[in-house]
């Protein structure tokens, strides 16, 4: 018969393994429940192996998710936005994008409307310096209070050129076989629009909308314009909240973490809304705001 002390040891041992065996099945499950997403951070030393990767992933994830991050607006409406007209609201978003400074792009990349995004962008622009450029100081309060760190972008940013060099060589852009996800979309297409150009945008509303569809083709769905149909409101997180949908990876007020909420928000909502065939498609093509029809997207 065993001493006390060694049936003791006996005892602890076999809690001790058991104990980490439910630790292994923990971390299992919450990595079943909670794949990690991958964020990767563009700063202009190593943009060219990012866009490698990016070239690569448009093969199997055609399907893209993308936000951006800018200096708020420092030209306000004259009325409020309900009443504008979108000539009038493409005008307002012209004089802000022309005198302001991108600074973080987020691209986030998935293989169908349905399938959970595989990987996401970063990239961050070097233009923007707080102490030199014009800006809206809420906005940049709230940027840097969300982890923006203005001065690495000025030491290791990607210069507005080079990343409007990479993206026309990408496959990204001027390509029909990419379909765009976004969220409140028409300031971050008018400044991609701005960037690819390397002018100031067209003075003209369809003008605008003409090399949006060219450069983004004719599959851009803007998720705000798509809740006006799902009896949803508000902005991307109470939406967001609404279907049940966490942010999977990242912080709030980042491109890239925001350009993955959009995406599931999205896969939610055509999950829910539009799972009728055909349906998703009379939603493409129209920017929140800048409607120049009646709405299309009806699911009755």
């Amino acid at each position: 018969m065993p001493s006390e002390n060694l049936a003791g040891a006996g005892w602890r041992q076999k809690q001790k393994q058991k104990r980490r065996r439910q630790q292994q099945q923990q971390q299992h499950q919450h990595q079943q429940q909670q794949p990690g997403l991958q964020i990767r951070e563009v700063w202009a030393d190593n943009v060219d192996r990012e866009f490698k990767l990016i070239r690569a992933a448009i093969e199997h994830f055609p399907y893209v998710s993308m936000d951006t991050e800018f200096p708020g607006v420092i030209h306000r409406p004259a009325k409020h936005p309900a009443a504008m007209t979108p000539t009038e609201r493409y005008a307002l978003i012209k004089a802000n994008v022309d005198a302001l400074h991108l600074i973080q792009v987020g691209l986030t990349f998935a293989a169908s409307p349905s399938a959970p995004p595989a990987v996401a962008f970063q990239v961050n622009l070097r233009e923007f310096d707080p102490r030199l450029h014009r800006h809206a100081p809420d906005s940049i309060a709230l940027l840097a209070a969300s982890g923006l760190d203005f001065a690495a972008h000025r030491a290791r940013g990607v210069s507005a050129r080079a990343f409007a060099a990479l993206l026309m060589s990408s496959g990204l852009v001027c390509n029909p076989e990419v379909a765009w996800v976004t969220f409140h979309s028409a300031y971050d297409f008018a400044y991609l629009v701005r960037i690819l150009m390397g002018r100031k945008l067209p003075r003209s509303l369809p003008e605008f909308l003409k090399y949006v569809r060219v450069y983004f083709g004719p599959e851009v769905y803007d998720v705000k314009h798509m809740m006006r149909s799902c009896g949803l409101f508000g902005g991307l997180e109470r939406a967001a909240a609404a279907l049940q949908v966490q942010r999977a990876a990242g912080r709030c007020h980042q491109a890239a973490s925001d350009s993955v909420l959009t995406w599931d928000t999205f896969r939610q909502m055509k999950r829910l809304y539009f799972a009728k065939e055909g349906s998703l498609q009379l939603c493409a093509g129209v920017l929140f705001g800048l409607e120049l029809q009646e709405d299309a997207c009806n699911l009755r």
